[in-house]
């Protein structure tokens, strides 16, 4: 008769803070990459507010992606050789494409004023809605590879990942849209991506114990009550009963924004706290530590400077367009 003991080590856990930060932007921008696509190509508008948060939030991903990987040269090092097999290889070479895309569509629409999208306007914009779609799948498809975590390899993960990127990108529009004072796409959205996430998380939280596991030890349960709530529940309702009020749409996008953000710190952080053998023990990580607060101040810093440098650039581009016709 034989007995096994299963040892544990101390070791730092493989998925940073900058990671959650990394996937939220892209997501995002992916999100409401595929607004301004879907409202260019079959609304027949300019969508420039949806167009100029995903080119923002794709740029100002960069910071949090390379400062999870610790280094520019494991950046670098997709782009010395071909691993088809990795998803990240992948993704290595559709976010620079995609972030491309979007800057072009930009400086097109800051040269040229008309509501008419021209014919190579049309074609960008095809692309980067399929560049937006490998997007959402190599970052849903890098995570549910992970088998080592169940949490992340079950089929609820990817699909409320998804949902949850499209109504974050809906939501940063809206309240983009309604600062600058014009009411543009992206209500319809919201409200379809947020009431079809509410279902496919509900579903998948009666359905899977690792996630139940999740939410009551190791994730605080206020997490994803802010998720479900605060991020999805009060962002539906507002947009639906409200169509001019400014502050209630701001703060609807903001909170479907924040709310994606707690659902990625929820399921991140908290499936690498579950433990893999009995005999571990992993520390909370708490949000007000210096980690995260530089990773959340550091983040937003950039997004607001990639918004505002982007939108300054475009004004000054129009204007200049303009005097240039009138001359």
């Amino acid at each position: 008769m034989s007995a096994v003991d299963l040892m544990s080590f101390d070791h730092e856990i493989a998925w940073r803070p900058w990671a959650v930060a990394y996937f939220l932007l892209i997501g995002t921008a992916a999100g409401a990459g595929l607004l301004m696509v879907c409202t260019r190509l079959l609304l027949k508008q300019a969508a420039q507010g949806a167009l100029v948060v995903a080119a923002s939030f794709a740029l100002a991903s960069g910071l949090p992606l390379l400062a999870d990987l610790h280094q520019p040269a494991r950046f670098l090092h997709f782009y010395m050789g071909t691993s088809t097999s990795s998803i990240m290889w992948w993704g290595s070479w559709i976010l620079p494409l995609f972030i491309a895309s979007l800057l072009l569509l930009a400086l097109l629409r800051g040269m040229r004023m008309e509501q008419e999208l021209s014919g190579l306007e049309q074609m960008l914009t095809a692309v980067s809605g399929l560049l937006a779609l490998c997007i959402l799948g190599y970052t849903a498809g890098e995570m549910h590879a992970v088998a080592a975590r169940p949490l992340w390899a079950s089929i609820g993960f990817p699909i409320t990942l998804t949902l949850s990127a499209l109504m974050s990108g809906a939501g940063a529009t809206i309240a983009y849209d309604h600062l600058r004072g014009v009411s543009g796409p992206g209500r319809g959205m919201l409200v379809i991506s947020g009431a079809v996430t509410l279902i496919a998380f509900g579903i998948w939280l009666l359905n899977d114990p690792d996630l139940s596991r999740v939410a009551a030890d190791q994730a605080p349960v206020t997490i994803y009550l802010v998720f479900i709530g605060a991020g999805l529940v009060y962002p539906m309702l507002m947009i639906a009963i409200t169509k001019s009020n400014c502050l209630l749409s701001v703060s609807s996008g903001v909170a479907a924004v924040l709310g994606a953000l707690a659902f990625r710190w929820a399921t991140f952080m908290g499936a690498q706290l579950t433990s893999k053998t009995e005999t571990a023990m992993y520390d909370e990580i708490h949000l007000d530590t210096h980690e995260v607060l530089q990773v959340f101040l550091g983040s937003a810093g950039m997004l607001v400077l990639c918004l505002i440098v982007l939108s300054v650039f475009l004004r000054v581009l129009a204007n200049r367009t303009n005097a240039q016709t009138q001359a």
